[in-house]
């Protein structure tokens, strides 16, 4: 039986709101006794006021791909992030014409330009050039991150990072304009695995849903792993269910639970 579901926001369970459809779903399986989770790259602030006004969230919130895991009072319980040292290195090898690094730092989304791109997510951030002049970070960059409008230069990026950091940094496209850069190990479906030792709960008692690349590692992971019918060809591959959105998947849910819509 599936008792726990971990849902991706941006391009899953989120189009610019939360649906009725959505979240009347969600608030009738977990009547049932399933508990939903999210799981998402924003920060945790942007993650709950998102889903707030839509659903009264039970479970916990992975936030930043794994970087932050906030439990079902909003209390911070792992916190993953990018030694300063690094950030620094990060830092000194980025050039680019076209393309802009932003951080998740303590709680906030601190641009050091290309605003006009990262509007397309989301308004709350901080513009601060200065950012990455910083003598240090306190240890609190838990996801550098690259926006650019122009896919060739960011796919460039992508490789020339691979090959300076590959061995200490995770990299990965999480968005159309985005990419994004985490401490090696961090991901969703390691979040997911450290909740579900809390829980007490296994592996094939969990669902997954997404539909981006940084969603891969927590669908390929899972028995019952859900992708939105819209996703690239790339994600769609390593899920083992297709969904047109969260309630049609809830829906193939309750039946594998064996319980009537």
């Amino acid at each position: 039986m599936i008792k726990h579901i971990f849902c991706d926001l941006d391009g899953t369970l989120y189009h610019d709101g939360i649906s009725d459809e959505d979240s009347n779903a969600i608030k009738e399986i977990e009547k049932k006794g399933v508990k939903f989770h999210i799981a998402t790259g924003r920060i945790f602030k942007q993650a709950y006021n998102m889903t707030k006004d839509n659903i009264k969230l039970n479970g916990y919130y992975i936030c930043e791909n794994g970087s932050f895991i906030h439990d079902k009072d909003h209390q911070l319980i792992f916190k993953g992030t990018i030694d300063d040292n690094l950030v620094k290195k990060v830092i000194n090898r980025f050039e680019s014409d076209t393309a802009h690094l932003y951080f998740k730092y303590d709680g906030d989304v601190v641009l050091i330009g290309g605003e006009h791109i990262f509007k397309h997510y989301t308004s709350d951030f901080i513009v601060d050039p200065n950012f990455i002049k910083k003598d240090n970070f306190d240890n609190l960059v838990g996801n550098i991150g690259i926006v650019c409008d122009n896919l060739d230069e960011l796919g460039r990026i992508e490789l020339y990072f691979k090959s300076e950091f590959g061995e200490l940094l995770d990299i990965y496209l999480s968005g159309p304009y985005t990419l994004n850069i985490v401490p090696k190990g961090v991901s969703k479906k390691a979040s997911i695995e450290y909740v579900s030792e809390i829980l007490g709960t296994k592996m094939d008692e969990i669902a997954t849903i997404g539909d981006s690349p940084n969603d891969i590692c927590m669908l390929e992971g899972f028995k019952y792993s859900f992708v939105m019918n819209d996703a690239r060809d790339s994600v769609k591959k390593v899920a083992n269910y297709k969904a047109k959105n969260v309630k049609e998947a809830l829906d193939i849910i309750n039946k594998i639970n064996g319980v009537e819509n």
